[in-house]
């Protein structure tokens, strides 16, 4: 037979030839009254389910091998890498300190003055002054107070002057300007690279009795705005400033009495080991205080050194712009009446 192979076969009988349509003979099955064999439905293989791995922590695993958690914290990179069994590393929080104060750090200073009852005011000890003989430019710590939150520090304020007036001519009329300077990060002290938040200038002035008195302008370093100003008028004992507001207002007096210890006596040791207040008023009959600028004791670097510390009370109802100018207020009160040298009398001038 054409197309097939002979096999032997002892009974003599052959299996008829099978078609490729299935049936024999080359019949399809439907014709023989056979129904075609449908194919049995397969279902497609469903996945077992396998419960997530599991964290130490008891959260699960998410996708790329970064463990997630409700907090949505920030992923691990020690199990990305496979070492699951490591231990984090964490950043400890070190307390940054200052002239032995503990303190914070602040990321909105016009929210903190508006909430702050006080602030303190330090000046950092010019160690190199006493060696040398050369006056250097000052530098101040503005340390915000309040009962909930304790010490936070505000501003870093750093005089530039020329050299010449600083050590020729009396504190209380050289000229400077300054600029305090936002502290927002703890890994940031160089006041090269933090944010000017207040410009203060204060021109040369040639004080003589009623002539030419000192003045402080200050202005926002954004946008140039003026905060306001700071003036020293006349008078024949007691010291006395007014504080005007960025529209001209006279807002507040500050004055004390020139009989205290730690005024008249200023550039000596009692006056070092004694406070002087003076007070804040709204009135010009200076009847009512309503806060105060406390020239602090001074501490044992502060005993040999020019530097001083001022405790600066705010009014109940003072706006934060007024509160700048008080802290203003107390640095130009160092400058007028204590960074006098008592062994270089020939720089003193008038200062009432």
């Amino acid at each position: 037979m054409d197309g097939y192979q002979s096999v032997p076969n002892p009974g003599g009988y052959y299996p008829p030839p099978q078609d490729p349509m299935g049936g024999p003979g080359g019949i399809p099955p439907d014709q023989q009254g056979i129904p075609p064999q449908q194919p049995s439905p397969i279902p497609p293989p469903q996945p077992s389910p396998i419960p997530p791995p599991q964290q130490p922590g008891g959260y699960p695993t998410a996708p790329g091998g970064y463990p997630s958690s409700p907090g949505g914290y920030a992923p691990n990179p020690y199990q990305a890498q496979g070492y699951a069994n490591q231990p984090v590393p964490q950043v400890a929080v070190q307390p940054v300190y200052f002239a032995g104060i503990q303190f914070v750090y602040v990321a909105d200073p016009m929210q903190e003055l508006n909430i702050s009852t006080g602030v303190l005011i330090r000046q950092q000890p010019q160690f190199l002054e006493q060696i040398t003989g050369c006056e250097s430019p000052n530098r101040y710590y503005v340390f915000s107070q309040s009962p909930q939150a304790g010490m936070k520090l505000l501003f870093k304020c750093k005089e530039q002057s020329e050299c010449c007036q600083r050590n020729c001519c009396a504190a209380s009329v050289r000229e400077f300007v300054m600029d305090m300077k936002h502290v927002a990060n703890v890994g940031c002290m160089d006041e090269n690279f933090q944010n000017s938040f207040v410009h203060i200038n204060k021109p040369f002035r040639c004080t003589c009795c009623c002539l030419e008195r000192p003045v402080m302008d200050v202005n926002y370093s954004q946008g140039n705005q003026l905060v306001g100003q700071v003036k020293q008028p006349f008078t024949c004992c007691d010291p006395y400033f007014t504080i005007y507001d960025y529209s001209g207002t006279l807002r507040y007096f500050v004055s004390a009495d020139c009989c205290q210890c730690g005024i008249c006596c200023a550039n000596n040791f009692c006056g070092k080991m004694s406070e002087a207040v003076f007070n804040i008023f709204k009135d010009a009959g200076l009847t009512e205080v309503c806060g105060s600028i406390v020239k602090k004791v001074a501490s044992l670097s502060e005993l040999v050194t020019s530097a001083d510390s001022y405790q600066v009370n705010f009014p109940a109802d003072a706006s934060p712009s007024e509160k700048i100018l008080l802290i203003c207020c107390a640095l130009m009160i160092d400058y007028q009446y204590f960074e006098q040298k008592a062994d270089n009398d020939n720089r003193n001038t008038v200062r009432f």
